[in-house]
């Protein structure tokens, strides 16, 4: 488990870790996955076409979508962004060089959550850049098993890569 000591910053910091990663998601990014530095995210799979943010959990379920993607052809970005707040102005910038799309997944409502301060944050940074946050949708998710909550809300593998494909074919038809 990795340790962290936050006693030596002035500002507050947002540390979000639900579940447990999968050791291949870890070797997958190789060393970098094990740096764990105050608001220091880690690429976990790169890619040209599209990139995804991920926090907590959604990080497994988007690579696995990023595997279902890369069958269609879709070389997507995936990085584990790690912290809410701080987040990474580096590994950010770097990204946006290269992408104009970005979806941010996360298990948190879409209403003021992780995914709508990225977007902001992103925003600022590039308005040309398009952002859709993805996450669990402003309305009652009923009672179920958390697997089948999770599909139901789109943020399982599939549904994300669903999500992908459709903001790439609009991008597309919109030129």
């Amino acid at each position: 488990m990795a340790q962290l000591t936050v006693t030596q910053f002035a500002k507050p910091i947002l540390v979000g870790q639900r579940g447990t990663a999968r050791a291949s998601d870890v070797t997958r990014a190789g060393p970098a996955a094990m740096d764990i530095g105050l608001g220091k995210a880690v690429a976990m799979e790169p890619g040209a076409d599209f990139a995804i943010l991920a926090v907590g959990t959604m990080v497994g379920q988007s690579l696995a979508a990023a595997d279902l993607l890369a069958a269609d052809g879709l070389q997507v970005t995936v990085v584990n962004c790690r912290f809410l707040k701080p987040h990474d102005e580096a590994t950010l910038a770097a990204l946006l060089q290269h992408h104009r799309q970005v979806l941010v997944v996360e298990e948190g409502t879409v209403v003021n959550g992780f995914g709508s301060y990225m977007a902001s944050v992103i925003s600022g940074r590039d308005p040309g850049v398009r952002v859709t946050v993805h996450g669990v949708p402003d309305r009652i998710v009923y009672a179920a098993p958390r697997a089948r909550q999770l599909a139901l809300c789109g943020l399982d593998a599939a549904g994300i890569a669903d999500k992908v494909r459709a903001l790439h074919r609009s991008d597309a038809v919109a030129g």
